[in-house]
């Protein structure tokens, strides 16, 4: 199964190799099952870019999509990549057609993990199909929407992160603001509560990641998971907002469940579940009574706040 390790590095992998043309399916898929694309300086283990047997490349067993071969041949829904440089092959924009067969029985797989990709902000590597066996690398795109006839539309994305992470940057960032316009104070403390909040919900998932490397409830990997607090980061104090017996890492369905307050836990760990959802909705979001988290003593505080505030019975 792909681990998170190398589902990063082959990212790494389609982002550093923007431009390049690879030929043949020795550098995208290996030669064959037993023999992929071998371990190097990105990834590291053996592993495979793309199937190059379907425009969607969805690994076996997982929810999401690691890749998209787009063309611009009339037999694969015509042109799909709208340019903005072609020469050093640079695009604006990608069509993502998912497969229009109605006797393609991994259409609807292919159409549910593309909206897990744009749903958890997961990017997404991409080929340039010129001919066969020929294929550039364009980087990384990142699905911004699904339009009302079913197509994803793709963004270019880098794996470079464009965020405040001095007390400095952040004055920076205000003082060019209120130079550029006129805005209340209440604007300008609610600006830095969301900045030093996002920092602060960063901090505490980079906590969680060195403790847990999965979901609390169904085991999904940590890349796919968010870091939910226990008390809400609103109602906690600065010690509590940073104290991993009041956090969960949880698969996004789930992150939403307790969030929400649509699940809980009791003090030994026995799943709570809201009678506002239906046994449909349960099966909907892959939740059942007999699930447990594990319980540390430091946590059940935490979870009783929990239960009377959040929790809707």
């Amino acid at each position: 199964m792909l681990t998170e390790r190398v589902h990063q590095g082959i990212l790494r992998k389609f982002d550093a190799l923007k431009g390049q043309t690879l030929v043949g399916k020795l550098p995208v898929k290996g030669v064959d099952k037993e023999h992929r694309v071998q371990a190097d300086r990105f990834v590291e283990e053996d592993h495979i870019l793309h199937d190059l047997i379907r425009g969607f490349y969805k690994p076996a067993g997982m929810p999401f999509l690691i890749s998209y071969q787009a063309t611009e041949s009339v037999e694969n829904y015509g042109q799909q990549i709208i340019w903005k440089d072609k020469s050093i092959y640079e695009f604006d924009t990608i069509e993502m057609r998912p497969p229009s067969s109605p006797k393609d029985n991994r259409k609807k797989s292919d159409i549910a993990a593309a909206r897990y990709n744009l749903e958890n902000h997961i990017p997404i590597g991409i080929l340039y199909k010129i001919e066969k066996g020929v294929n550039v690398i364009l980087g990384l795109g990142l699905i911004i929407e699904e339009n009302r006839n079913g197509i994803f539309i793709v963004k270019p994305h880098s794996l470079e992160k464009n965020t405040f992470t001095t007390a400095n940057e952040i004055n920076n960032v205000l003082n060019n603001i209120v130079e550029d316009v006129e805005m209340d104070k209440d604007f300008v403390t609610e600006f830095v509560k969301e900045i030093k909040q996002r920092k602060g919900q960063e901090k505490f998932r980079k906590l969680l990641l060195n403790k847990y490397d999965y979901c609390a409830l169904c085991g999904v990997d940590a890349i796919h998971t968010r870091a939910s607090h226990i008390k809400p980061w609103v109602a906690s104090s600065k010690q509590e907002r940073l104290d991993l017996h009041n956090g969960l890492l949880l698969c996004p369905n789930h992150d939403y469940l307790f969030d929400k307050g649509f699940i809980s836990f009791t003090d030994q760990g026995n799943l709570l579940i809201s009678t506002k959802l239906s046994e449909s909705q349960m099966k909907f979001f892959n939740i059942h009574t007999q699930m447990k988290l594990i319980i540390t003593e430091q946590m059940k505080s935490y979870l009783e706040y929990h239960r009377e505030n959040i929790f809707i019975e």
